[in-house]
This record gives structure tokens, C-alpha cells and sequence, in this order.
């Protein structure tokens, strides 16, 4: 009889829940219970995000004058007509950049006009002036503005190019300082 007692105050002993483990085991217990709200109760908010990025059809050129060196002994030549290549910027080639990020086709455009004395005077005819673009074939301007490069749809980044002048004497130039007004447009073609 003594020991059946031992043995049931020993089991009582262990299901006591004034214990560490007992109280860790409620609280285990009460936080699997709760889950189910904390599920409920849990909210998410959406927004929609709405994003434009305009069209673009932009050019970078650097503020730069160009010019011509004419003089030395390259002037005059032996025979004419003589053609002497821009000596501003260096190396006579203008680096131009073109940023597209529509579809379609969009061209560049020069134009220049006749070349101006120092005084204000047209003195030297555009048709004068030789350009190309990327090292290709040398072309006159005409005062008008030329398509000078194409391209379809956007650039990835900006595209670089690289534009070189020169001027072509034929002997019959006035001695002076001469101005070149040349303008680079770009034109993005209409979509039909």
C-alpha cells in the first residue's frame, strides 16, 4: 500500500500545470490556436503602378566652332580646285550622338548655308562645303537641308556618329575670316 501511494503522487506530481514545461507547452498550444487568426487577420494592399516614358528624339553636339585653317604652305595650292579639310574641331570630325526610344524611322538633317564673311557678306557658295558622316562618301551641301543619316526605330542608348567637313577652293575665294552657320536637326518620319 505504501508503495501504490508513492506512485500515484509521483503521477500527479508530472501532470501538475504550475511546471516550466507545462507552461511551455499551454502557451505552444494557445499560439497553434491563434494562428488561424493571425491568417485572418493579415491584410495586403496592391497598388498599380503606372509608368510613361515619353517619345524621344534628341541630338548632342559639343558648342563648338568649326573652322578652317587655311595658310602655309598649303596656300596656295598648285592647282585648283583644292580641298582642305576642318582643322576645328581636331581632326576635322564633329562627334554627334542620337537618342530615339520610339518605332519608326527618323532621319538627321544639315543644312548649311553659304558662308559668311566677317563683315556679314555671303562671300563663298555652300555647294562649297564637303561633308560625310561616318567616313562615307564626301557630299556637297546646298544650302537646303539634306538627310545625312537614316536609321529605323530606337537606338540602344545614345548612338554616335561622326561628322567631317571640308572646303573646297576653287581660286576665286576673297581673302578673309569666313563663318559657317551650319544646323543639325533630327526628324522622326510619320507612321501612318
Amino acid at each position: 500500500m505504501l508503495r501504490e501511494r508513492k506512485v500515484r503522487h509521483e503521477v500527479t506530481r508530472h501532470n501538475a500545470p504550475n511546471g516550466r514545461f507545462d507552461r511551455a507547452v499551454g502557451f505552444l498550444v494557445a499560439l497553434l490556436l491563434a494562428a488561424p487568426l493571425f491568417t485572418v487577420a493579415r491584410a495586403q494592399a496592391t497598388w498599380l503602378v503606372e509608368s510613361l516614358i515619353p517619345e524621344v528624339l534628341s541630338v548632342r553636339v559639343p558648342s563648338t566652332t568649326i573652322s578652317f585653317a587655311i595658310g602655309g604652305a598649303d596656300y596656295p595650292p598648285s592647282e585648283f580646285p583644292a580641298r582642305y579639310p576642318a582643322t576645328e574641331p581636331a581632326g576635322g570630325a564633329l562627334p554627334v550622338q542620337v537618342f530615339s526610344n520610339a518605332d519608326g524611322v527618323w532621319s538627321l538633317l544639315l543644312q548649311v548655308p553659304d558662308l559668311m564673311g566677317a563683315a556679314g557678306e555671303a562671300s563663298v557658295p555652300a555647294n562649297q562645303l564637303l561633308y560625310r558622316v561616318n567616313g562615307g562618301v564626301w557630299l556637297r551641301a546646298d544650302g537646303a537641308p539634306q538627310v545625312i543619316y537614316t536609321h529605323a526605330g530606337p537606338t540602344v542608348g545614345w548612338l554616335e556618329l561622326s561628322v567631317e567637313f571640308a572646303l573646297e577652293l576653287t581660286g576665286s575665294e576673297p581673302a578673309g575670316s569666313y563663318l559657317i552657320n551650319a544646323q543639325l536637326s533630327a526628324l522622326r518620319e510619320p507612321t501612318y
